[in-house]
């Protein structure tokens, strides 16, 4: 502790409180904006894009509802499952590209191509499954 009032006492000490957040909870609003919280927790377990062989950092990636957003609340929650960070290029090319994917663990991701290709996304690599 002593060490802690030391550093706190230099001038160009800035000190952030931030509340403890469970990378494991599932976080939910009836909102199709993320939360801070969503947003966090989506950058904390997944730190980069999550399409294949993508490493641009989540921090400037869109949040994608994998299952897409639907206000009537058939399907498609801002929820922590529901989301995943995609850059901009990868949101467009699932959006518009007909490329699809379905989340599978908390850090590992689906991805199936336009042509039926199959590629199994984590954070330590790609695989391409053999049909």
């Amino acid at each position: 502790m002593e060490q802690l009032t030391d550093w706190c006492r230099h001038l160009a000490t800035r000190v952030t409180i931030r509340p403890v957040l469970d990378l494991g909870a599932e976080l939910t609003t009836d909102a199709y904006t993320p939360t801070v919280l969503q947003r966090e927790q989506a950058v904390l377990t997944n730190p980069t894009c999550v399409f294949a062989h993508c490493a641009r950092s989540a921090r400037g990636c869109d949040l994608d509802h994998i299952e897409p957003w639907d206000p009537s609340g058939a399907g498609g929650a801002t929820t922590s499952w529901n989301l995943a960070p995609l850059c901009r290029l990868h949101h467009r090319m699932k959006t518009h590209g007909h490329w699809t994917y379905r989340r599978l663990t908390r850090t590992r991701f689906e991805w199936t191509s336009p042509s039926g290709d199959v590629y199994d996304v984590d954070r330590t690599l790609t695989r391409r499954r053999t049909r």
